[in-house]
């Protein structure tokens, strides 16, 4: 059906991999049985037990089936099978190509059992996200930049991107706070993606509601660790998060909620607890997220941390794993790669946006950390989603 060649699979078949890990922690933490199934085949024996000969074929297509429309809906799927069990199923992707889906369920009685299946899809969705190299968000805007490649974009579009693309920049500040344990910095930048989100919406709620459950869902795959998934408590806390938002009646209550989910998910990313000169190392960080898009040297950062030059990049390097000029190519690389997808900005012009001064080099080091020339990138509609700064 999918006709995947053997480049593909190469890129896809590592991904299955982490997968398989992945689903074992869900299905040890859900108590359900939870299986992977690639793009090319669904074998429903794996996924139900009640399955026989004369029905496999009617529930190979009917789990098919749900696959797709959860890649319709985005997100994750409820469905029942011929047996009346409840299923559900959340993709994941590899790009914008389907590399596989993840299956759990067979609980009967799916009226009693309504909260208890929602909340285990709501949990699947976050492990399918985990996997993704990108988002629904994302995905969103990759479509909008290569459906109209071949004639110029209106204003409108032009505006719609400009929007995704402000959006992705302030999500990146976010948890570029929360990696650093940053509370106070976070929480302003968190004020700014709201308002963001609200006029996104032209004020209406309950599509305000549905974004900021999304942007919780987000914040919970950034700080989630495969192994954290065998916690009943971190899952419960996603999920009563979750229930709160999708209870509020106002766009206070919903900032009060993701205000304090912020608050307690600062610094459970990575943070610089427990390392030597944290308070230095945190100066240092926030003043190159602040400055990074122009050319910084590495004594107008020292002076930021308040050590000497020297001093900073001997630590910065044995602390972080390596050296500033590498973290700061890095990051510059991440804000270009969302650039180069989500404007039209020549890239000659993304060039110096991002703190580079060549394009020669900045083609250079963007090939070294991605893989990939800008213009290759472009061409393929790839978002960053912050794995470059994994």
């Amino acid at each position: 059906m999918f006709g995947l060649n053997l480049i593909q699979r190469r890129e896809l078949d590592p991904l299955l991999v982490k997968a398989g890990r992945i689903i074992k922690y869900y299905e040890k933490a859900s108590n359900c049985r939870a299986f992977v199934m690639d793009p090319e085949s669904i074998d429903p024996n794996l996924i139900c037990s009640h399955c026989n000969e004369n029905t496999k074929e009617k529930c190979a297509f009917l789990h098919m089936e749900a696959v797709n429309k959860a890649r319709q809906s985005g997100g994750s799927y409820i469905y029942l099978c011929l047996k009346k069990l409840a299923f559900w199923t959340s993709p994941f992707y590899s790009g914008e190509r389907l590399a596989g889906a993840l299956f759990s369920g067979g609980i009967k009685g799916l009226e009693e059992n309504n909260d208890k299946i929602k909340s285990l899809a709501k949990i699947m969705l976050l492990c399918a996200n985990h996997l993704s190299h990108i988002n629904p968000i994302q995905k969103n805007i990759s479509q909008i930049n290569t459906e109209n490649s071949t004639e110029p974009l209106t204003n409108q579009e032009k505006q719609n991107i400009e929007k995704y693309a402000c959006r992705l920049d302030t999500e990146r500040m976010l948890f570029a706070c929360l990696r650093r344990g940053d509370k106070e910095e976070g929480q302003k930048i968190l004020e700014k993606l709201l308002d963001i989100l609200f006029v996104e919406v032209s004020g209406n709620f309950p599509a305000f509601r549905l974004k900021a459950l999304e942007l919780a869902v987000l914040l919970s795959r950034a700080v989630s660790d495969p192994k954290d998934i065998m916690d009943n408590v971190s899952l419960e806390n996603t999920n009563r998060c979750m229930k709160k938002i999708e209870e509020c009646t106002s766009f206070d209550e919903i900032k009060t909620i993701l205000s304090a989910i912020t608050d307690r998910m600062s610094g459970m990313i990575f943070s610089f607890h427990g390392v030597r000169h944290f308070s230095a190392l945190k100066k240092a960080e926030r003043y190159i997220w602040k400055h990074y898009t122009r050319k910084l040297s590495l004594k107008e950062i020292a002076n930021a941390s308040g050590l000497s030059a020297p001093y900073l990049s001997m630590v910065f390097k044995e602390e972080m794993g390596e050296n500033l000029s590498n973290y700061l190519n890095r990051l510059r690389v991440e804000k270009a790669a969302a650039m180069l997808v989500t404007t039209t900005l020549p890239i000659s012009e993304i060039t110096f946006a991002c703190g580079f001064e060549d394009q020669s080099w900045f083609s250079k080091i963007f090939k070294n950390i991605t893989g990939l020339t800008p213009g290759k990138y472009r061409e393929r509609g790839i978002i960053a989603d912050g794995n470059i700064m994994d």
